[in-house]
């Protein structure tokens, strides 16, 4: 019954215990120069990190302004425009396969190619190029289309035109192509080798600056790879900020990505927000007791945030607190009372005194935010999160996550994705009435201002929509404040604001229906569909599901046809045709025959002992724990936050604060 079962158990096997291979990125060198480009490209050093650049289409963007006089100070000087954005991890691009990322409401497209390195011939290294996803011909989308085997050119799939992603330039246009030999022809062939033509046609495509930082790709949407060089020699543009202990020796870090339907402010204040990991991830499903280290409680842990503009027009802001628990601490010397009103009495676990760490959270404006306890404010973390939300467009948010740390071996990521989605669906959907209501006041207040005869740079949603009481609100009021300062710069964001709210408002009222759990939650479009490596696992459970049903159902079959022998007469009908099988005086045509009713006596008495009633059960039992295991693992990349679970999930909030 192992040997029936042994493929089953091979899969299984390397089900449980198979990590996602998170190769180590290295970023490229400078583009080369091959048999199949006739240009050359150009690459610049970004804080260690190469920029890809030999475009030179130029991206421009209309940004609609409250106000046309913009001070140069503090918040005022921060350039939505002049930043890198990170749209996807570089290990969750497909090699030579183009694919559509979102900024702002507007698409573009990425592609990852191997090429032959300028130094070194002998050698490929990974190439990254980014376009507006938008073939000049028709409009359509490049990423619908392919990545050419020779040349490694983006080709799209409507017309065939192909294009240069280093540099946007149509390389071939199939129609005009015979029409063209046949004029070269006419006039000779070609003739001296001309110039190069660096000027822009309608024909080209728009070429974006991308780089790779931290094995993440940015881009900056409104530069092309030249202008973004020049902008930083010139001290405009600064490289992506970086994660300092993910640069450092001896951390491991395991990345998630997950796109949401809640707008990219209102997922970052829920990540800077340091009082609701107590209640809404209570449960016992990824925090036990919910966590309040970041906190603080106004008395004897006090926050210190502060706030400070880095070089170009950059903004962060870091607030550190006693990193020790303050509300559980509270609830259970303090507030939970038994019936007559005196303290309950709990046995207090010995425990030796460590010192103090310090929770600090960062945020680096406008994408990066990392939290960690450490011994003190300069300190290094041995665990921190680092969260990366990509502004994908109003009402939307790309989310991307790494946990660093210093364990001494490396989590496989789908295990962490599993935790981090569990994670996830307990507050997501709660953001969805902050979300609608932020929008809502934000377009409002975009009429308001259109309306006055003195309209100003800032539009106060927060200030006017939330009510600030606790202590540690600090933070998410300087991080409100800073959105409320600079959302009217975002690029494309008043247009697609005022759409959303002319379509969902009638006299005053939102009647948009509010979604539903699972299409705020489904965790397959995602996540899934996002992550190679999450796709690769639900393909392996389908593999064990699929063969666990056809061995159980085959050995049921089995049980029914075989007839039970007694383990005597199974043992002598296989050493008669042994037996047999030995006689050397026996001719061909018997020894064919002995050896088909040998291999049917040792079949029959393989199939008699499966077929007993221990053996049978046994391996019955183990095909469907096999199944079980693998459709539970499966269930974990879909849809699984149900209304029923919600319920039963926050029944844990009483266990952490006493009901009144």
């Amino acid at each position: 019954h192992y040997f029936l079962s042994s493929t089953m158990m091979k899969e299984l096997l390397l089900l449980l215990l198979a990590a996602s291979s998170c190769r180590g990125f290295q970023p490229p060198a400078a583009t080369t120069n091959n048999h199949h480009r006739h240009h050359s490209s150009t690459s610049s050093l970004l804080d260690n990190n190469h920029l890809r650049s030999a475009f030179s289409s130029s991206h421009s963007s209309k940004t609609t302004h409250l106000n046309a006089e913009a001070s140069t100070t503090g918040l005022d000087a921060f350039d939505y425009k002049m930043q890198w954005y990170p749209v996807i991890w570089a290990q969750d691009l497909p090699l030579n396969q183009p694919t559509r990322v979102t900024l702002f409401d507007v698409n573009y497209v990425v592609a990852k190619t191997m090429q032959k390195k300028q130094n070194d011939e002998q050698k490929d290294e990974e190439v990254y190029v980014a376009m507006l996803d938008e073939c000049p011909h028709k409009k359509v989308a490049l990423s619908e289309g392919r990545v050419t085997e020779c040349g490694g050119f983006i080709q799209c799939s409507y017309h065939g035109w192909t294009f240069d992603g280093t540099d946007g330039k149509c390389v071939e246009i199939p129609q005009t192509v015979i029409a063209t030999a046949a004029k070269q022809q006419g006039e000779g062939g070609a003739t001296a080798t001309q110039a190069v033509d660096t000027k822009r046609k309608r024909e080209d495509g728009t070429a974006i600056a991308i780089t790779e930082a931290q094995g993440m790709l940015w881009i900056s949407p409104f530069l092309s790879p030249l202008e973004a060089l020049a902008a930083t020699s010139e001290g405009r543009l600064s490289p992506p900020p970086r994660v300092p202990e993910i640069d450092m020796p001896g951390y491991k870090t395991a990345t998630a990505i997950r796109d949401f339907p809640i707008d990219w402010t209102v997922l970052m204040e829920n990540i800077m927000d340091p009082d609701h990991g107590y209640f809404a991830h209570s449960s016992s499903g990824s925090a036990p007791i919910g966590f309040d280290w970041y906190s603080s409680d106004g008395v004897e842990n006090m926050m210190e945030v502060k706030e400070e503009s880095t070089e170009n027009g950059g903004w962060k802001i870091v607030s550190s607190v006693n990193a020790v628990a303050k509300l559980a601490k509270y609830n259970n010397e303090v507030r939970s009372l038994d019936a007559k009103g005196s303290a309950t009495k709990k046995k207090k676990k010995k425990t030796v005194e460590q010192p103090t760490k310090l929770a600090t959270s960062t945020f680096v404006a406008p994408s990066l935010i990392y939290l960690g306890r450490r011994d003190n404010s300069t300190a290094t973390s041995n665990f921190l999160t680092a969260f990366w939300v990509s502004p994908v467009g109003t009402g939307r948010s790309r989310f991307m996550s790494a946990a660093v740390s210093k364990l001494p071996v490396k989590v496989p990521r789908w295990i962490v994705h599993m935790q981090l989605n569990n994670f996830l669906d307990q507050d997501t959907f709660l953001l969805l009435g902050q979300h609608r209501a932020v929008l809502k006041r934000e377009a409002e207040g975009h009429l308001e201002n259109d309306s006055s005869a003195a309209p100003t740079t800032t539009n106060n949603v927060r200030k006017s929509t939330y009510v600030y009481r606790s202590p540690s609100e600090k933070l998410p009021v300087k991080l409100g404040q800073f959105f409320d300062s600079t959302l009217s710069r975002v690029p494309n964001r008043k247009e697609s604001l005022m759409a959303w709210y002319n379509r969902n408002n009638n006299e005053n009222k939102l009647f948009e229906p509010w979604p539903s759990r699972e299409t705020v939650l489904d965790r397959y479009e995602q996540h899934t569909k996002n992550c190679p490596d999450s796709q690769a696992l639900v393909s392996r459970c389908d593999r064990v599901m699929k063969r666990s049903k056809v061995l159980g159902w085959a050995l049921i079959l089995l049980k029914l046809v075989v007839k039970p022998q007694s383990s005597i007469e199974a043992a002598t009908a296989t050493a008669t045709g042994l037996f047999e099988l030995g006689s050397f005086a026996l001719g061909f045509r018997s020894v064919v025959s002995t050896i088909s009713s040998t291999l049917c006596a040792l079949a029959t008495s393989f199939a008699n002992r499966l077929v007993q009633t221990k053996p049978f059960f046994g391996i019955l039992a183990a095909l469907f724990v096999s199944h079980y295991i693998a459709a539970r693992i499966k269930r974990e990349f879909f849809f699984k936050f149900t209304d029923d679970i919600h319920h039963e999930d926050i029944k844990f909030i009483a266990n952490n604060w006493q009901d009144l």
